[in-house]
């Protein structure tokens, strides 16, 4: 379900990946950009060679799975360098806005897959067209700390983590309320990666000492933008798992 106005995104199709969501306005740094709906499912009990990659990780009894033919955040792609997240509040998945989303740009988030641990799924199955500056080719991301994470979501879920929100086969409902955005301090309190626009021209600054990885997570949080350090001669692309991603300027 989305929770930005439909005049804020449209839905189109995409050669190789299907359907995408793209910004048709500017969308701040931690707008909540929906709330991941579906059906009720055991944990790990979704048939991806049936359904597809639709089932979200929910409570420790559950997995959501949405409903490919209704239209839904389910729709954003992977991407290896994502501008949405995904933040636990209240047993719902939020997708947010990770930084400032420009007007025309794709909206992705990281799929943080597993390598896969069967004979039936091979890598291609799991292969990445998106096409960044920066793209590994695949959805599989062995450096999430799922331990970080998971205990964000037990902290976040507080007793809905170990409760199953009505029946398998039950459609997981909607909140009543929604936060509108995902603060800064909230973000920080699990490792992230972030990286700027690759469709803007990076964001120009002077400094003679490059910032801290909090600062430039937070400049490219809130410009949206790859940061040019011109006396350093040096442009940040962005930060992936604490590792900084950087390009010599000439």
């Amino acid at each position: 379900m989305f929770l930005i106005p439909h005049s804020c995104y449209a839905v189109k199709t995409i050669k190789r990946k299907g359907r995408g969501v793209f910004a048709t306005y500017d969308i701040e740094a931690g707008t909540v950009i929906g709330d991941y709906l579906g059906k009720l499912i055991k944990p790990d009990s979704a048939d991806e060679y049936k359904y597809g990659l639709y089932d979200m990780s929910g409570g420790s009894k559950y997995d959501i799975m949405a409903n490919p033919k209704k239209e839904g955040i389910h729709f954003i792609n992977h991407s290896c360098a994502n501008n949405c997240d995904v933040y636990p509040h209240k047993g719902h998945m939020l997708f947010f806005a990770l930084r400032k989303i420009f007007k025309g740009e794709e909206l992705s988030i990281s799929y943080w897959m597993y390598a896969p641990n069967d004979k039936k799924t091979t890598c291609n199955m799991h292969a990445c067209y998106c096409k960044s500056e920066i793209c590994t080719g695949t959805m599989h991301h062995a450096a999430i700390n799922f331990d970080l994470w998971e205990k964000l979501v037990k902290k976040e879920f507080g007793h809905s983590y170990n409760e199953l929100p009505g029946k398998y086969g039950d459609q997981l409902l909607p909140l009543k309320t929604y936060p509108e955005f995902i603060r800064q301090d909230k973000v920080n309190i699990y490792e992230f990666s972030i990286f700027g626009s690759e469709t803007k021209p990076a964001e120009k600054y002077d400094d003679k000492i490059l910032p801290t990885i909090s600062e430039l997570q937070r400049r490219i949080r809130e410009t949206g933008k790859q940061l040019s350090f011109t006396k350093l001669k040096m442009t940040v692309y962005g930060i992936r798992d604490d590792i900084l991603l950087v390009k010599r300027i000439k």
